[in-house]
C-alpha cells in the first residue's frame, strides 16, 4: 500500500469515526440531530477547527505550537481594550488577530533563528502572553464594549425570530451563525495554500527532511516563520471569536486550548513526526472533539468524564500513528507490508471501537437520567470543589423530592474555563430543558448564554453569582449578600485584632467574578474604615496550590503584617496551609470563606479565628426548587438570601454550624 494510500485510509478511518459518534449520539439524545443543536456544534467547534489549522502548519513542519490558548487569551483582550479606547469594532478585533500573529511571529523567531526547540520556545511564549493578558487588565476581565462587539460571536446568517403570544421571542431558524462562515472561509483558504502554493509545498517538504529541503534551495528559516505566525494569527481570530461570544474578553480564558488544537490535528491524521497533515483532516479530528464533547454534555455526562473519552481518542490515535511510521521504517518484503497494512488497519479498527465503547459505557449511567421529560439543569463554575459538590448534594436531594422533574448537574473542570460552562447552557437548552439553575462564573460573559434560555421561555434561577442582565433573563437569584457577607468578615477580623495595627492581606479567587467582587469589596471597604492598609488582592484562581505560594510570599514580605482574608474554599485552604506551615498560626488573624472539612479543622487548630460559612447546600436546593415553582406558575422572590454563619472554634458544633459546614 503506497503512502498516499494510507493518507487516504486516515481520512477515512476518521471520517468513519466521525460517522459513527453522530449515529451513536442520534441514538442517545433524541435533541442531537435537531437542526438548533447542529448549529450549535459548529458554532462551538468552530474555533477548535480555526486553531487546529493553526497547529497542524506547525506540526507538519516537525513543530508544535503550545501557545495557543494564552495567544488567544491576549488577543481576545487587546482587541476588547482597543475598542473601548475608541477604535471601531473592525479595527480592534484586527489589532487582535495582529496581536496574535506578531505572537506567532516571535516563536517562529526563537525556532528559526535562535535554533531553541519548537517546545520550549512556544512554551515561554505561553507564559510570556499570559502573562501580559494578566498585566494589562489586572487579572480582571475587560468588558463594556458597544454592543456591535458580540455580532460576530452571537450573530447569524438567515436568522428568524418571532415574537409569541406569551411576549417571549421565538425562534423559528437559528441561523448560520457566523463564526461558522469564519471558519469555513479559514478552511478554505489554507486547503488551497496548502494545495496549491509553493509555501505549502516547502512546509511538506520541511516536514519530511529539513536538510535536504535547505539544500534543495528552500529558505527554511523563512518559511519556518511563516508558519508560526500563522498559528498565531489563527490563535487571535479565534481569541477574538470567543470574546465576542462572552461580550468579554477574559485574561485567564482559553487555558489549555492548545490542547483541544492539537488533539484536532493529530485525530484527523496529522504526524507528530512531521510531513504529513491535511486541512480536511483537521477539520475531521475538530468536529470529532466538537461533537465528542457537545453528545457527552448533551448527555448530561461529567466535564471530568468528557476528559477522559477526548483523552483516550487522542491516545489511541497518536498509538497508531507511531505504529504506523514506525512500521514504515521497517524494510519489509511485499507480503510482509500487506500483512503490517493489514495489521495497522485493525489497530486503527481497534482505536475506533474502543473509543465508542468508551462512549456508550458512559452513556450507560447519563441516558437513564435524562429519560424523564423534564429536566432542570443546574450549571456551576466547576465541578472541582466541595462547595460545589456541596451545591450537588443539595440539587440532587431536591431532585428526589420532586418526582415529577429530573436534575442534572455539570460545571467546568475550572472556573476560568467561562467558555465551557457557556457551551454547557447551549447544550442543555438544545436538549429541551425545562429550567436553569445556573452558578455565572462571569457576570457579562454569562449574558447572551442566558438570554437564549430566555428567547425558548426557559426558567433560569441563579445561585452564588448574579448577572449584569438588569433581572431581564432571570426570574430569581438566590444567594449569599456577598458584601455583606465581605463586611461580617472585616468586622470579626477588627473584633479579633483589638486594636493591633498593621497591614491586612486579601487573597482572593478569580478577578472578575461577581462573587470575588462583592467579597472582597465588603471587606477592604470594613476594613480602610478602621483605618488599616490593604494589601492585594492576590488572585489564586481558585488554585489551592497557587493560593498556598501567594500566602508564603506575602507572608515573607509583611513583617508588620496582622491580618489575612482568603475568600473562597480553595483559597482559604492554600492560605491556612501557608500559616501554618511557615509557623503563623496564632501570630496573625485569619479569616477564611466557606467551610470545608479541612477549613473545619484549621478552626479547630487555631490556625484560623473564624470561617464565613455560606449555605452551598441550600443554594442548590432553593434553586432547584424554585425553578420548579415557576414552572408551575407559582410567584416567587427575585431575591432569596440563603444567609451566612461566623463559625468559630466556640460555636463549631453548634446546630447553626453544622448545618452548613460540610
Amino acid at each position: 500500500m503506497s503512502e498516499k494510500q494510507k493518507a487516504m485510509l486516515q481520512k477515512l478511518a476518521s471520517l468513519g469515526g466521525l460517522f459513527a459518534l453522530l449515529v451513536v449520539f442520534s441514538l442517545t439524545s433524541q435533541h442531537f440531530m435537531t437542526m438548533s443543536n447542529i448549529m450549535t456544534v459548529g458554532l462551538q467547534t468552530s474555533t477548535i477547527t480555526i486553531i487546529g489549522i493553526g497547529v497542524m502548519l506547525t506540526i507538519i513542519t516537525g513543530g508544535i505550537d503550545l501557545s495557543i490558548g494564552s495567544v488567544m487569551a491576549l488577543s481576545g483582550v487587546t482587541a476588547a481594550m482597543a475598542v473601548n479606547a475608541g477604535l471601531p469594532v473592525p479595527l480592534g478585533m484586527l489589532v487582535g488577530v495582529l496581536t496574535g500573529g506578531c505572537c506567532g511571529l516571535i516563536s517562529g523567531l526563537f525556532v528559526a533563528k535562535l535554533r531553541l526547540p519548537p517546545f520550549i520556545a512556544t512554551l515561554g511564549m505561553m507564559m510570556m502572553a499570559r502573562g501580559v493578558a494578566l498585566y494589562i487588565t489586572n487579572a480582571a476581565p475587560v468588558s463594556g464594549m458597544p454592543e456591535s462587539f458580540s455580532y460576530l460571536g452571537n450573530g447569524a446568517l438567515f436568522r428568524m425570530v418571532e415574537i409569541g403570544e406569551n411576549g417571549f421571542p421565538l425562534v423559528k431558524f437559528a441561523g448560520i451563525p457566523y463564526p461558522v462562515i469564519v471558519m469555513l472561509i479559514v478552511v478554505a483558504l489554507f486547503a488551497f495554500v496548502l494545495k496549491r502554493t509553493r509555501i505549502g509545498r516547502y512546509l511538506y517538504a520541511i516536514g519530511s527532511n529539513e536538510e535536504a529541503a535547505r539544500l534543495s534551495g528552500i529558505d527554511t528559516d523563512k518559511v519556518k516563520m511563516v508558519a508560526y505566525t500563522a498559528s498565531g494569527a489563527l490563535a487571535g481570530l479565534a481569541g477574538i471569536i470567543i470574546a465576542s461570544r462572552l461580550v468579554t474578553a477574559q485574561p485567564n480564558g482559553s487555558v489549555m486550548a492548545e490542547l483541544d488544537a492539537i488533539a484536532s490535528a493529530v485525530v484527523g491524521g496529522t504526524s507528530l513526526m512531521g510531513g504529513v497533515g491535511t486541512v480536511a483532516g483537521a477539520v475531521i479530528g475538530s468536529f470529532i472533539i466538537g461533537v465528542l464533547r457537545n453528545g457527552l454534555n448533551m448527555n448530561g455526562v461529567s466535564f471530568f468524564v468528557q476528559q477522559i473519552v477526548i483523552g483516550g481518542v487522542i491516545v489511541a490515535t497518536v498509538a497508531y500513528d507511531q505504529y504506523r511510521t514506525h512500521s514504515g521504517n521497517k524494510p519489509k518484503n511485499p507480503t510482509e507490508k500487506t500483512k503490517k497494512d493489514i495489521k495497522g488497519m485493525k489497530v486503527n479498527k481497534i482505536a475506533t471501537i474502543a473509543t465508542l465503547a468508551l462512549c456508550m459505557s458512559t452513556f450507560g449511567w447519563s441516558t437513564s437520567a435524562m429519560a424523564a421529560a423534564k429536566e432542570i439543569a443546574v450549571v456551576v463554575k466547576t465541578e472541582n470543589s466541595n462547595f460545589w459538590q456541596n451545591v450537588r448534594g443539595g440539587s440532587t436531594d431536591a431532585g428526589n423530592e420532586l418526582s415529577e422533574y429530573n436534575v442534572t448537574f455539570q460545571g467546568p473542570a475550572a472556573e476560568t474555563a467561562v467558555d465551557e460552562q457557556v457551551n454547557m447552557i447551549q447544550n442543555a437548552l438544545n436538549r429541551g430543558v425545562a429550567g436553569l439553575v445556573v452558578a455565572p462564573t462571569d457576570p457579562n460573559a454569562l449574558v447572551p448564554a442566558l438570554k437564549a434560555a430566555w428567547e425558548r421561555g426557559v426558567p433560569v434561577a441563579l445561585i452564588d453569582s448574579g448577572l449584569n442582565d438588569d433581572g431581564k433573563y432571570h426570574q430569581s437569584f438566590l444567594s449569599t449578600d456577598n458584601r455583606a457577607a465581605g463586611k461580617l468578615a472585616a468586622e470579626q477580623m477588627i473584633a479579633a485584632l483589638d486594636g493591633r495595627k498593621g497591614k491586612i492581606a486579601m487573597m482572593s479567587f478569580t478577578a472578575g467574578s461577581g462573587s470575588a467582587m462583592d467579597r472582597d469589596g465588603g471587606f477592604q471597604e470594613a476594613i480602610e474604615a478602621a483605618g488599616y492598609e490593604v494589601i492585594g488582592p492576590f488572585y489564586s484562581n481558585a488554585d489551592m496550590a497557587t493560593a498556598l505560594n501567594q500566602t508564603v510570599d506575602v507572608l515573607a514580605s509583611n513583617s508588620d503584617l496582622v491580618g489575612i482574608f482568603g475568600s473562597n474554599e480553595p483559597t482559604a485552604v492554600g492560605m491556612a496551609r501557608a500559616i501554618e506551615q511557615r509557623g503563623y498560626a496564632g501570630k496573625i488573624v485569619a479569616v477564611a470563606f466557606d467551610g470545608n472539612s479541612d477549613i473545619q479543622q484549621f478552626v479547630r487548630d487555631g490556625v484560623l479565628h473564624g470561617a464565613v460559612v455560606q449555605s452551598s447546600y441550600g443554594m442548590g436546593n432553593e434553586g432547584v426548587k424554585a425553578v420548579a415553582k415557576i414552572l408551575q406558575g407559582e410567584k416567587i422572590a427575585d431575591y432569596i438570601d440563603t444567609g451566612v454563619v461566623y463559625v468559630t472554634k466556640d460555636n463549631i458544633d453548634s446546630p447553626e454550624a453544622v448545618a452548613v459546614l460540610y
